[in-house]
C-alpha cells in the first residue's frame, strides 16, 4: 500500500464542520445525533444542536467590538483564558475550527507584527537621537 493511499483515506474520515461553525467560534462542538427511547424500547431519531448565542467582544490588538456567534463552551473558554485575544492567539487551529477564528488569528498576528515594527522603529530612532545629543555635548565640552 502506498502513503498516497493513507493520506486520502485520512481525508475521506476526517470529519466535516457545518457551515454555520465556520461563521462563528464553535469551539469544535457540532450537531450530534441519537435516539430517544421510550419505555417500551421504541427509537425515535432526534439531534442535539449546541447552544449558539450572539456576543460582542472587545478585541484590543484589533481595536475594535467584533459581535460573533459563540457557543456556550467557547464563552467559558473565553473567560479561561483571560480575554478575547488571548483565546484566539492561544488556541490551536484545530480547536478553533472555523474560517472566522483562522481569520481573526492571522490578522490579529499582522497587527502585533505591525506594530512591533513600528515600536521597534521608534526605539531605534530615540537611540540614534540620544547617541547624537551626547556626542554633540561632548564635542562642546572638549573645545
Amino acid at each position: 500500500m502506498s502513503l498516497s493511499m493513507f493520506s486520502s483515506i485520512a481525508e475521506l474520515t476526517c470529519r466535516g464542520v457545518m457551515k454555520r461553525a465556520q461563521r462563528g467560534l464553535f469551539g469544535g462542538k457540532e450537531i450530534l445525533f441519537g435516539n430517544n427511547v421510550s419505555f417500551s424500547n421504541k427509537r425515535t431519531r432526534r439531534h442535539w444542536k449546541p447552544n449558539v448565542q450572539m456576543k460582542t467582544y472587545h478585541s484590543d490588538i484589533l481595536e475594535t467590538n467584533l459581535r460573533v456567534k459563540v457557543t456556550c463552551h467557547t464563552m467559558r473558554c473565553i473567560d479561561k483564558a483571560g480575554s478575547f485575544d488571548n483565546y484566539i492567539l492561544k488556541t490551536k487551529e484545530k480547536n478553533l475550527d472555523s474560517e472566522l477564528g483562522s481569520d481573526l488569528k492571522v490578522a490579529m498576528k499582522k497587527v502585533m507584527k505591525e506594530k512591533a515594527f513600528t515600536i521597534l522603529a521608534q526605539e531605534e530612532a530615540t537611540t540614534v537621537a540620544t547617541t547624537a545629543a551626547t556626542t554633540q555635548s561632548t564635542t562642546v565640552e572638549s573645545n
